[in-house]
């Protein structure tokens, strides 16, 4: 499934939240490592047929400067994000959810 603007942009924010709060990074590697997370984010509008395990794969290979940088945590909730972003809207809500937020309490 494609990705929206809006998911986009939510995951740069994601990215650039983390990014600040590292402490033992130059300003220069800073600079390097946003325009490489700007560079895979504008590959991912583009992929029609994304999945959350081609994108983190994709992303284990060219952003592992990136992702070493990051704290512990980060891949898990990141590919979290990334699937609830790629969720097909036609899935039913208590597969999305789990059993016990479908609100059936027969």
């Amino acid at each position: 499934m494609r990705l929206k603007e809006t998911d986009i942009q939510d995951l740069n924010d994601f990215f650039e939240e983390i990014l600040n709060r590292a402490q033992k990074i130059e300003k220069q590697q800073k600079i390097q490592f946003r325009k490489k997370i700007r560079n895979e984010l504008f590959f991912l509008m583009g992929w029609e047929l994304a999945t959350p395990s081609a994108v983190m794969s994709r992303w284990e290979e060219r952003l592992d400067d990136v992702l070493k940088i990051m704290p512990f945590g980060f891949k898990d909730e990141l590919a979290r994000r990334l699937a609830d972003k790629l969720r097909s809207p036609l899935t039913p809500k208590s597969r999305r959810l789990g059993p016990a937020a479908s609100g059936d309490n027969r």
